[in-house]
C-alpha cells in the first residue's frame, strides 16, 4: 500500500470487486461550506457523484465545518477569511437545497459527517504523530504555494497543513473512492498518503477538469479560465430556467464541447459523432447547443420538460425565427416615482450600480420604443423612473423589465 499514482486499472479492480461481492463502494465528497451560492462549475463532481449514487454505492459527505475555519488554499495568492460557525450553518443550509437539485440528499444510501466530530477531539500527541509521517518539503512543493511565497505572500501553518486535515478525514471515513475537481488532486494524494501509513487501503482519486467560464476566456498558456464568481463568467444553479437556457446559448463553440463533456452524461462516441457532423456541415452549431442548453436546464430542474420546453420558447422569442419585440418572460418591475432608473435596475437586476453604468455606456441597455431596441444613455440612469412608466427595459441580451410606477 502507497501512494503511488493511481490508473484506471485500479478503479476498474475496485469495480470488478464489487461486481463479485455485491458490497457498494463509499464514495467520498468533501465540501468547504466557504459560500452560499453553487454554480454550475461547482456541480461537475455532484453530477458525477449521481452516477455513482444510481449505481447504488454508497455515498459519504464530509462538510468541512473544522477545515472551513482555515478555508482551502488550493489556487489561492492569499488565505480566505476565516468563517464564523453561524456563516457555516446558513450556507450549508443553502448548499442542501441548491446540491439537492442535482443528487438525493435524503436518500438510505448517503450519510453526511462535520468534521469537527472528530478534528474536534483529536490530541496534539496524535496529530503530531500524524506530522511525523508527511516531509513538509513534500508539502511546500505544490506549485500555489510556491507562487505565494515567491510573491511575497504569507502562508500559514494552519494552510500547509490543511491538505493533511483533509486527509485525516479520509483515514476517519476510510472510502474506498474520493471525487473532487482537480484543483483538490494534490490534497487527495495526501488522503491517500496517511491512509496508506494507516495501513488502510489508499483511496482512488477521480478528479474533474475545472468547468471553463461563459466567456470563453483563456490563459497566456492558451487554457481556458476557470468558471469563477470572482471573474463573473459563471451561472448560479439557481439561475431562472429561461435565463440559464439563454447564457448556455450565449457561450462560446469551442466551450460548448467542453460543457458537454463535462455537464451531461454524453458518451465519448455520441460527443465525436456530435462534432463530426458539425464540422461536415450535416449539423448547425445552434442545434447542438440547443441540445446542450436543454441538458444543462434539465439537469437543475428535475429534467422537468414542460420547463425545459419552456426555455426554449423563451429563447425562441427572443432571438429566433418567431422573436418578438416583448418576450412573455418579461419582468414586471414595481418602483416608486421618486426612484432613478438606475436604482431600480440595479435592484431588479442584482447588478451593482457600476455594472449597470459600465453596461450604459456599451449599448447594452436599451428602451424599447415602435418596433426597435433603442440604447438608453448613461446620463438617463439618473432620471426619475416617473418618465418611464410603462416603458420595458433590456438589460443586456436576455434580461428585460417593464417598469410599473407606484404613484
Amino acid at each position: 500500500m502507497d501512494d503511488a499514482i493511481v490508473t484506471k486499472s485500479d478503479l476498474l479492480g475496485r469495480l470488478e470487486n464489487v461486481r463479485k461481492s455485491g458490497q457498494p463502494l463509499r464514495i467520498k465528497f468533501g465540501i468547504d461550506p466557504t459560500g452560499p451560492d453553487i454554480h454550475i462549475g461547482h456541480a461537475v463532481s455532484l453530477i458525477n457523484l449521481r452516477l455513482f449514487q444510481r449505481m447504488g454505492h454508497h455515498i459519504v459527505l464530509v462538510i468541512g465545518d473544522f477545515t472551513g475555519m482555515i478555508g482551502d488554499p488550493s489556487g489561492r495568492v492569499d488565505a480566505r477569511p476565516a468563517l464564523a460557525d453561524e456563516q457555516i450553518r446558513d450556507n450549508m443550509a443553502s448548499y442542501d437545497e441548491q446540491a439537492s437539485r442535482i443528487i438525493d440528499l435524503r436518500g438510505t444510501g448517503i450519510e453526511r459527517h462535520y468534521n469537527s466530530e472528530w478534528m474536534s477531539s483529536l490530541t496534539v500527541r496524535a496529530w503530531v504523530e500524524t506530522l511525523k509521517t508527511i516531509s513538509a518539503s513534500t508539502l511546500l512543493q505544490r506549485e500555489d504555494f510556491r507562487w505565494r511565497l515567491s510573491g511575497g505572500h504569507g502562508l500559514s501553518m494552519a494552510e500547509l497543513e490543511y491538505a493533511l486535515f483533509m486527509g485525516y478525514d479520509s483515514v476517519v471515513l476510510n472510502p474506498d473512492i474520493e471525487l473532487g475537481g482537480v484543483d483538490q488532486f494534490l490534497n487527495m494524494h495526501v488522503c491517500r498518503k496517511l491512509m496508506a501509513n494507516a495501513r488502510q487501503n489508499p483511496e482512488i482519486i477521480i478528479a474533474y477538469n475545472l468547468l471553463p467560464g461563459t466567456t470563453g476566456e483563456t490563459d497566456e498558456h492558451g487554457r481556458f479560465k476557470k468558471m469563477s464568481k470572482s471573474r463573473g463568467n459563471y451561472i448560479p444553479i439557481t439561475t431562472p430556467p429561461d435565463d440559464m437556457y439563454g447564457q448556455v446559448m450565449a457561450i462560446p463553440d469551442e466551450v460548448m464541447w467542453v460543457w458537454y463533456r463535462d455537464l451531461t452524461e454524453i458518451t465519448s462516441a455520441d460527443l465525436q459523432k456530435l462534432r463530426s457532423q458539425v464540422q461536415a456541415g450535416e449539423l448547425h452549431p445552434k442545434e447542438v447547443k440547443q441540445l446542450l442548453a436543454r441538458a444543462v436546464v434539465g439537469t437543475f430542474n428535475g429534467f422537468n420538460a414542460d420547463i425545459i420546453r419552456s426555455a426554449e420558447q423563451d429563447f425562441e422569442s427572443k432571438f429566433g425565427k418567431t422573436a418578438v419585440l416583448v418576450p412573455a418572460s418579461t419582468k414586471q418591475t414595481n418602483a416608486q416615482a421618486n426612484q432613478t432608473i438606475l436604482a431600480v435596475l440595479s435592484v431588479a437586476t442584482g447588478k451593482s450600480k457600476n455594472e449597470l453604468r459600465r453596461l450604459a455606456e456599451q449599448n447594452g441597455i436599451h428602451i424599447l420604443q415602435g418596433s426597435t431596441h433603442v440604447p438608453l444613455a448613461l446620463s438617463s440612469l439618473t432620471e426619475s423612473v416617473s418618465r418611464y412608466s410603462g416603458a420595458v427595459l433590456k438589460v443586456g441580451k436576455l434580461s428585460y423589465f417593464k417598469l410599473s410606477v407606484q404613484d
